[in-house]
């Protein structure tokens, strides 16, 4: 038995030696292939920074951040088999987008076998640079005092010479945007914590571009910090209401645009009705004050009693109509209201119309997006919303609608009788009580 492993062990060694040199030999001609297939391609260059068109202006954009020399060094790590991470770390934030995107577009011409491996180690990397940052530049709409947002996205910088350069490029599309330097993440007291990407969840800003007009990549804000109660803080039943806040936004930012392109009525309209259907099934907070019995629910609504007497903050305005102030959330309360003495209440959009009675109307979030909703458009919008779920509601066996968008087109319809332009105007604002 010895002399058989004695005179056998060469042989098997000779023959493992031969199958790893065939292995490389084949890994080599593999690799060859793979840069022939990519022949025709350069290195990537700094892209427009959005579709947007301007006359004269379509072919701006910022000088290149990576100069050849460093795209010689830096893409051929495209074709590692696991590209060191000490060496990813060792890249500026400019150079690991340049990289991320080299891979991105010669592994979208002929597939690389590492592609989603190394791409995943440059992407980790760049999250944790972000999450790691005591502050990034952040460009804000001065049509809203909000974050920007360019086509679904916010867009955020490592450095504030990008984003000033940014803000210029988009100055060139009639777009007035300021640079803000926003704290990433805040102490956590009493088991909540407010940082800026924190912050996003309740404007209901999700997408996030890093450094737009130069190498930049795009990722969701809850890779960097998930929602809040997904990492246990203490929630109460206060309403946040992210989708309808971003749906204001983005409305406002759109009428306030002073652009006009080929069916830009029709944006406006459909994101018009995005934010009343979204105002109509939303729950708010509305400041109150009242004397008798009053039970608080879980939900953080108050039952009433019979002979309860309350009565509501009203906002009057330079021509002498009153709008009730309600809120998305407690951020936007706060900002007026914090210490006030004002209690608040938890109604939904069809209990509140109740307590407009001679009212004009409500303004929700006077010191933020400052929608204002007449009293007659609350009736309608509640009526054209009453109607819309009798349309999603039809009983099992009642006709079925021809073609995927006939029930979707009934709802629009529906909605659009009710829809008026609203009035986003923000006049000064003095604060009184009101008896009701």
């Amino acid at each position: 038995m010895g002399l058989f492993n004695l005179f056998g062990g060469k042989k098997s060694d000779d023959n493992q030696e031969a199958l790893e040199q065939e292995a490389l030999k084949s890994k080599e001609k593999a690799l060859e292939e793979l840069k022939e297939a990519h022949s025709e391609l350069s290195w990537p260059t700094i892209q427009r920074l959005n579709p947007v068109n301007v006359k004269d202006s379509e072919n701006e954009g910022m000088e290149e951040t990576v100069d050849e020399a460093r795209k010689e060094e830096i893409g051929p790590h495209i074709y590692d088999e696991d590209i060191d991470i000490e060496y990813i770390q060792s890249l500026n934030v400019q150079e690991m987008l340049f990289l991320l995107t080299a891979m991105e577009v010669y592994n979208k011409k002929a597939a690389i076998p590492s592609f989603e491996k190394n791409h995943r180690k440059v992407y980790n990397e760049l999250l944790d640079r972000i999450r790691n940052a005591k502050t990034v530049f952040v460009l804000y709409d001065a049509a809203t005092g909000y974050p920007f947002v360019d086509h679904g996205f916010a867009n955020i910088y490592f450095e504030k010479e990008l984003a000033e350069k940014a803000v210029a490029l988009f100055a060139k599309q009639y777009r007035k945007l300021a640079v803000r330097e926003c704290t990433v993440e805040n102490d956590v007291i009493e088991g909540n914590k407010k940082g800026f990407f924190d912050y996003l969840y309740y404007i209901g800003i999700e997408n996030l571009i890093v450094d737009n007009g130069a190498y930049r990549a795009r990722f969701k804000r809850n890779e960097i910090v998930a929602a809040p109660g997904d990492w246990g803080a203490k929630l109460d039943q206060t309403p946040t209401n992210p989708a309808l806040n971003f749906a204001m936004l983005d409305f406002l930012a759109e009428v306030r645009w002073p652009v006009n392109y080929e069916k830009r009525p029709d944006i406006v309209k459909a994101k018009e009705m995005r934010m009343v259907s979204l105002i109509r099934d939303s729950k708010f907070i509305v400041p109150m004050q009242h004397e008798g019995e009053a039970e608080k629910l879980e939900n953080g609504g108050v039952k009433f009693g019979p002979d309860t007497k309350f009565k509501f903050l009203v906002q009057k305005t330079k021509d002498e109509k009153q709008f009730i102030p309600v809120f998305t959330d407690a951020i936007e309360f706060s900002k007026r209201l914090h210490g006030s003495g004002w209690n608040a209440a938890v109604f939904s959009f069809k209990d509140i119309i109740n307590f407009v009675k001679d009212k004009d109307g409500i303004r929700i979030n006077p010191d933020g997006q400052g929608i204002i909703i007449p009293k007659d458009r609350m009736i309608a919008l509640e009526l054209a919303g009453q109607q819309v779920d009798a349309i999603k509601g039809k009983k099992p066996g009642s006709a079925v609608p021809t073609g995927v968008s006939a029930e979707d087109a009934a709802i629009q319809k529906t909605l659009s009788q009710a829809l008026a332009r609203m009035n986003e105007k923000k006049d000064e604002n003095e604060f009184q009580d009101s008896e009701q």
